[in-house]
């Protein structure tokens, strides 16, 4: 008995497209066997990220990947780790969120097995060492100040933290100076022990791969390992009942700006008709926000929307990049074509064109199996189960213009709207900014 299986999809023809295995302890397995294809692809992923931690140890998610590839005793430092898996042709990673820490590699399908006993040993057997500690620290102090040079980045963490305030969606993913400092060997150790259960886990791997290799191989490692109770995250406020602006003076040669509103969590049967008034609004050079600022009026040179879905909420947001003496006139355009489609001004033909658009970004994406492991793990880490293409196909096909304008509607709301602003402004004109706002 492999252990017990509990979901699969079955495409016309018998070939099976996925299969969801769940060990006696908890952890889930996903495999998408790819006969046709020369790679395979591993995603470990972990249900805990920054909105998990307290105050305190912010950044502490973040800090314990930078470890994990570190050392073992097998492999004393990352280029032991590194080289193990590109000395094969493979690749290695791993990236923190709000809400799932992913480890992945990438190898020629026939060095399954020690692609996966390298991640499996920089999972349960990294040394956390006191000396790659204090180094590591400092690696990633260096990163949070990368990051506040770049006033892209920083008006949306200025935005989070006005759109959630204390909550731990408010605060940055890589934590603070302060926090990181405080963070000891003991706290990444119980922080692990915590969170790294496999109950927690997801294994997700796609590629030219039989499932019972995939599981045997799971089984040899991770089956002794007990499940235990994982502590939940803390709900976000929802609360908000009039507008809120933000600024941060930079020296900068463009004032960078961002809208939040409070939007729908990933869970909602909503999430397609969001995702499609992205596109519309935002997303490409057909969107009408890039057409109408930078095409027409050239106002700006980078506009674009942009989604957060968290598992009880999100946001939808619009980024900028312009000169401040277009700053106002730049305010008026955006608010001006986000009441045109909540007046109802969208035309079949460019939901229809909205739509292929989706369907092909998305289909293109999934060309590589690395994508594709991440697409079936993503989906059952943080959704619960799997989607194939074809069943996200279906949901963008149900929606309708009705649909996108209700969304519009609803998200676009005057008492709703966040903005942060970082460049070279003055604070006297708060005031006035705040007035255009309340022209929505």
């Amino acid at each position: 008995m492999i252990g017990k299986l509990i979901d699969w999809r079955i495409i016309i023809g018998g070939i099976i497209i996925y299969k969801v295995i769940e060990l006696q302890n908890g952890l889930t397995i996903v495999v998408e066997e790819m006969s046709f294809m020369k790679s395979v692809a591993i995603v470990f992923g972990v249900r805990v990220g920054s909105r998990y931690e307290e105050q305190k140890h912010q950044g502490i998610s973040h800090l314990i990947e930078h470890m994990l590839f570190k050392g073992t005793d097998q492999r004393k430092n990352t280029l032991e780790i590194s080289q193990t898996i590109e000395g094969i042709g493979g690749e290695i990673n791993a990236s923190t969120s709000d809400e799932s820490t992913l480890l992945y590699v990438k190898v020629p399908q026939e060095q399954f097995k020690i692609a996966f006993e390298v991640l499996n040993d920089i999972i349960l057997n990294s040394l956390m060492r006191e000396e790659d500690l204090c180094k590591e620290k400092k690696v990633i102090n260096e990163e949070i100040k990368k990051y506040q040079d770049i006033p892209e980045e920083l008006v949306e963490v200025l935005l989070d933290k006005l759109m959630w305030k204390d909550h731990p969606l408010g605060r940055c993913i890589l934590g603070d100076e302060k926090s990181i400092r405080n963070i000891q060997r003991e706290d990444l150790l119980s922080y692990i022990n915590e969170f790294y259960r496999p109950n927690n886990f997801v294994i997700s791997v796609a590629g030219n791969i039989k499932t019972e290799e995939v599981v045997l191989h799971v089984k040899k490692y991770f089956n002794k390992m007990n499940r235990g109770e994982v502590i939940k995250y803390l709900p976000a406020p929802q609360d908000q009942k009039t507008p809120q602006i933000g600024m941060k003076f930079k020296k900068t040669n463009q004032i960078h700006i961002c809208f939040g509103f409070l939007g729908i969590s990933r869970l909602h049967p909503d999430k397609y008709s969001l995702d499609l008034l992205d596109i519309i609004l935002g997303s490409g050079l057909s969107s009408r926000l890039f057409q109408e600022i930078r095409v027409k009026r050239g106002l700006a040179y980078d506009i674009h929307s942009f989604i957060q879905y968290f598992n009880d909420t999100g946001s939808f947001n619009i980024y900028a990049g312009i000169d401040s003496k277009k700053f106002k006139g730049t305010i008026k355009v955006i608010i001006e074509e986000l009441k045109k489609i909540k007046n109802d001004n969208l035309r079949e033909e460019e939901l229809r064109k909205a739509k292929e658009m989706y369907k092909g970004a998305l289909s293109l994406s999934l060309e590589s199996t690395l994508n594709r492991a991440f697409w079936f793990g993503n989906k059952l880490l943080l959704y619960g189960k799997p989607l194939t293409f074809d069943e996200v196909k279906e949901r963008i096909e149900e929606v309708k213009v009705r649909d996108i304008q209700r969304m519009a509607q609803n998200i676009f709301v005057k008492d709703k709207i966040n903005l942060s602003i970082v460049g070279s402004h003055n604070e006297k004109y708060k005031e006035e900014y705040n007035s255009l706002l309340q022209e929505l």
